[in-house]
């Protein structure tokens, strides 16, 4: 039997995206290819109402599905997230989780959600897929702003619903698409047929020459996009020792525009207190003394696009106090 504990931790997708674009589809036909592979999927159901709709059909196929009611991924949702995480990690044994966001969830809080130090203890994240289509001039503006939202964070865009629409206005929906991302890979389906075995593949491993985890107005590769070692929003950084109080309040300093979030815990060298980080901007970045029953391994998480990784991890290592 596997021991969850004694394992590394599992992958985890996000499967995101615009109202009826067809996520529950594309989630069954991944289901089906994981299931015929022997692979052990456990599914987190977020629907936008109390009551889940789509969950019993999942449930034919996944090994196990709950539900997370309530539309959005916060507040205490979070910790329903990461609860329900444990649960198929634990005590239905999953090798693998996949969570369906509702069309009003933003998927960016899906992601700081999941690399909570202590959720990555069980799960780490994988790849993030949005299923997408043409969006309606009238869609309200909290709608349009998850749907962008999931544009922005997608390691897949799938382009659905081809059929239903003229060339001319699927090639400026398209072109609309690229503008938001030009990493992800890009794929264009009807009633969400794709292959998944080339969905799921494994993105190239090549490093970008300019050390950055996304490559903006670069063409985008025919089969396959430059992908780094870390996964392109979220980098966790695993600190070797106890940092110098002095320098890494200057690096702080440093922290590139384009971070969006910044979390994690850590000790300052001959100082006794843990210390969480918390960075949100607009607001300034925090560090504060705790005290955890469980204490989480040193490290930083970065949640973000754009900025050179490589140098943020660099001067955040040279933090560490030497012995």
């Amino acid at each position: 039997m596997r021991d969850p504990m004694a394992q590394s931790p599992v992958p985890f997708y996000i499967l995101c995206g615009s109202l009826g674009a067809g996520k529950t589809t594309l989630l069954m036909r991944l289901l089906e290819h994981w299931k015929s592979q022997g692979i052990r999927a456990g599914v987190l159901m977020n629907e936008a109402g109390e009551i889940s709709i789509d969950g019993p059909r999942v449930g034919t196929i996944a090994e196990q599905v709950m539900n997370l009611a309530g539309g959005c991924i916060c507040c205490d949702t979070k910790e329903d997230l990461s609860w329900g995480i444990a649960q198929l990690v634990r005590d239905y044994q999953s090798d693998l989780i996949i969570l369906e966001c509702s069309g009003l969830a933003d998927p960016a809080e899906v992601v700081d959600a999941v690399t909570d130090l202590y959720t990555a203890r069980l799960a780490t994240l994988e790849r993030i897929i949005a299923l997408l289509q043409p969006i309606s001039t009238e869609e309200s503006h909290s709608s349009a702003y998850v749907t962008a939202q999931a544009i922005r964070c997608a390691d897949e865009l799938i382009l659905n619903k081809r059929d239903l629409y003229v060339p001319g206005h699927w090639e400026q929906f398209k072109d609309t698409i690229f503008k938001q991302n030009a990493t992800a890979r890009l794929w264009e389906t009807t009633h969400a047929r794709i292959n998944p075995i080339a969905l799921l593949s494994p993105r190239a491993s090549a490093k970008p020459q300019a050390q950055t985890n996304v490559i903006f107005g670069e063409p985008r590769p025919v089969a396959k996009s430059i992908r780094a070692a870390y996964h392109p929003i979220a980098t966790t950084i695993r600190l070797p020792g106890p940092l110098n109080r002095q320098r890494f309040l200057a690096w702080i300093k440093t922290l590139p525009k384009e971070l969006e979030r910044a979390k994690g815990y850590f000790r300052f060298a001959n100082e006794p207190e843990l210390q969480e980080f918390q960075y949100a901007p607009p607001g300034e970045a925090t560090v504060t003394p705790t005290m955890l029953l469980d204490e989480p391994e040193s490290a930083i998480v970065l949640i973000g696009r754009g900025y050179d990784v490589e140098q943020c991890k660099t001067e955040l290592i040279a933090c560490t106090e030497r012995t």
